[in-house]
């Protein structure tokens, strides 16, 4: 009988996706379980693509974006993360979801081990399987500010490891990596000829510390950096993502990047290059706002006796229900109470399980929405935890 990918057979339920399909289509819901910008997408921005739809046809482009949008990628890089590529190392592609499947696409075959952290993002899960690689999961620990445990990614090398894949500022933890984790990670990727793939889509969200990209410490053409103007112009819905790759990758990527889509639409990507060119106070705005936010949810936490480590990056919180329901963090299960919670109080919250094996009796707030629904949401959560059987 016929069947389809071994790797895609049979996935793994993500209970952030159960969750998901619970709340829709409730209006009272509070949602602090997706990472979606609360602020809306500058105007001039979304002036850009209505302008584009009115004057220009919408026609075919190339497959790997237009010059002027490439180019204009390269400057943003280089002026947010230090790094000097070439237009002609840049791809566009449908958001840095699309990025990270066209890059695993070009590095993996079947049954090749990618390293992902762990706490990491759980759409990593569904575009390895869809690549046809097998995640290997790395720890990120709570005592370090959930900076990786490099004895222990370095033993997990086998074989079969082609790609070591990093988030910084990761999502759920919010950590930064400072520059001698990154050289230590870069160290890793040289002394056992893997691809590095960097996925800074948050980039530019960053609370403490700096930003510091795997490409800048690359001298042999092994980094492949991820970046997306989805986090940082409230551009989630408008699609545009990018891989930064060495030369002799690029125009692989540009292949799997035109069969993913062929080409994106042209108002959207006139869009990117009006967010990408245009005025910047708006990221300093968002920033500033979601900085609130998490200084907001913090003074909210320790005031109710709930230690929680402030995020240096991104917009997402952890916080620790098990301790806040007296239960041992080893048999909390967090789907359980997630849906108990929204059962009980409408209130959405992502369960740690859906981000790996090593926080299992944490939630994930998102601090991108409205402070007034974090608040009455954060607040109700730790009420709920108290008296939750």
């Amino acid at each position: 009988m016929r069947q389809v990918k071994p790797t895609l057979a049979q996935p793994a339920p993500n209970p952030m996706f159960r969750l998901a399909d619970l709340a829709r289509d409730r209006a009272e819901v509070i949602h602090l379980e997706f990472g979606e910008p609360g602020l809306p997408t500058p105007a001039h921005i979304a002036a850009a693509a209505v302008a584009s739809i009115r004057d220009e046809r919408q026609g075919y482009g190339p497959t790997n974006g237009p010059d002027w949008l490439r180019a204009a990628i390269a400057a943003r890089i280089a002026r947010v993360d230090a790094h000097h590529p070439t237009p002609e190392q840049v791809v566009v592609t449908a958001g840095g979801t699309g990025a990270l499947l066209a890059t695993l696409l070009c590095l993996c075959g079947v049954d090749d081990d990618v390293l992902v952290p762990d706490p990491g993002w759980p759409g990593y899960d569904g575009i390895l399987a869809a690549a046809g690689a097998r995640p290997v999961r790395y720890p990120l620990l709570p005592a370090t500010d959930w900076l990786p445990d490099l004895a222990a990614l370095d033993a997990l090398v086998t074989p079969r490891t082609r790609v070591l894949l990093v988030n910084s500022p990761s999502n759920p933890g919010g950590a930064v990596f400072p520059p001698a984790t990154i050289a230590a990670l870069v160290d890793c990727a040289r002394r056992h000829d893997l691809w590095l793939l960097s996925d800074e889509c948050y980039d530019e969200l960053i609370y403490a510390g700096a930003h510091v990209s795997p490409a800048t410490l690359d001298d042999d053409g092994r980094v492949i950096a991820i970046g997306t103007c989805s986090k940082s112009y409230a551009m989630t819905g408008y699609r545009v993502g990018w891989t930064v790759a060495p030369a002799g990758l690029a125009s692989a990527l540009g292949i799997v990047a035109g069969a993913q889509a062929n080409n994106l639409p042209l108002s959207m990507l006139r869009a990117a290059h009006a967010a990408l060119t245009g005025p910047q106070a708006c990221v300093a705005t968002m920033r500033d706002t979601y900085r609130a936010n998490r200084d907001l949810a913090l003074d909210l936490l320790r005031a109710a006796g709930c230690a929680a480590d402030a995020p240096a990056g991104a917009f997402y919180l952890l916080v620790d229900v098990a301790r806040a329901a007296n239960r041992p963090a080893a048999s909390f299960d967090s789907l359980a109470f997630a849906e108990a919670l929204l059962a009980a109080r409408a209130i959405a919250v992502a369960p740690g399980g859906a981000f790996g094996a090593t926080i299992p009796g944490h939630v994930r707030i998102s601090l991108a929405g409205d402070p007034a629904a974090l608040r009455t949401g954060l607040m109700g959560l730790l009420d709920f935890a108290r008296a939750w059987e």
